[in-house]
């Protein structure tokens, strides 16, 4: 288990407290690697089977990750968000996912918000259209279909987030969400580790895309329930994030662009982090993901 802490309180108590009680049967271990949090959270880690790395800045998200994984090793790493909450046999699952299926990198769980309503964990690899216009076309594409007829529900789902899809099928995906998922180790030897350079957000679509092009596949694990809060770091920085969320997407896309093409990226990229940050500024919900149980 690698989960990467920066000022969560007690999110991450509750995360952890989650994992000790629907601890994985097989032999496991965990590292909370810690940001630099200045709120104490990192107290949270203080308890048995859980081993605290403080890190004396905030390395960002994707080395942070390769950091705890670099200090296990298990056959399979569960990577997870602080603001997660496991449910039942969630972790036995998602192992599971990966034993049945060889193939598979990644394993991602079923994500339900607090309340229990289901919260949008699959989608296709994003173009840079769909990550322009973000995840409001993944949601007139689901009102769309809805509104031609009951036929049409269990249609192929497609599009950036499979918004409205019942998420119920054990089948490969483009990419999940990253607030929890769990990985092959044994894939890493083509795969590599998350690239460093992302900060915060775009590192998961990212590795995916990679394994994708190395001939493996992500999974939906159905059966693993994980309860996703959601947003608890991102709130006491957002402006932060919507400038790192951008960096990352404009990386993403300038990484499989020709050089040519990248002033124009770097263009139309830094024209919607300015929207979004003035945005936010006025007052908008910086973090939109909750938008997909609507």
């Amino acid at each position: 288990m690698v989960i990467v802490n920066w000022n969560s309180g007690p999110a991450l108590a509750a995360c952890l407290d989650s994992l000790q009680r629907f601890a994985p049967a097989s032999e496991w271990e965990a590292v909370v690697v810690d940001n630099a949090s200045g709120d104490g959270s990192d107290a949270a880690a203080g308890r048995p089977g859980v081993r605290l790395v403080r890190n004396r800045h905030n390395r960002g998200l994707a080395a942070a990750n390769n950091q705890g994984i670099s200090t296990t090793s298990g056959e399979f790493l569960i990577i997870a968000n602080p603001d997660v909450v496991f449910g039942p046999r969630s972790i036995d699952e998602l192992v599971a996912s990966l034993r049945r299926h060889p193939g598979a990198a990644f394993a991602v769980p079923r994500l339900v918000f607090p309340d229990g309503a289901p919260q949008t964990s699959a989608g296709d690899l994003p173009s840079l259209g769909d990550a322009l216009v973000g995840r409001s076309w993944s949601l007139a594409r689901r009102r769309w279909a809805a509104g031609r007829g009951g036929r049409h529900r269990r249609a192929e789902p497609s599009g950036p987030w499979w918004h409205g899809w019942s998420h119920d099928e054990d089948r490969p995906i483009g990419r999940g969400a990253e607030a929890c998922y769990a990985v092959r180790r044994s894939a890493l030897a083509s795969i590599g580790l998350q690239d460093e350079r992302y900060r915060l957000d775009w590192e998961g679509v990212d590795w995916a895309e990679r394994a994708a092009r190395a001939g493996w596949e992500v999974r939906l694990a159905p059966d693993a329930v994980v309860t996703h809060v959601g947003g608890v770091s991102v709130a006491g920085a957002p402006l932060r994030w919507v400038v790192q969320s951008h960096l990352g997407m404009y990386r993403y896309f300038a990484d499989r662009s020709a050089p040519g093409a990248r002033p124009f990226l770097a263009a139309v990229i830094a024209a919607r982090a300015l929207a979004k940050l003035a945005a936010v500024a006025a007052g908008a919900p910086v973090y939109r993901w909750a938008q997909g149980r609507r």
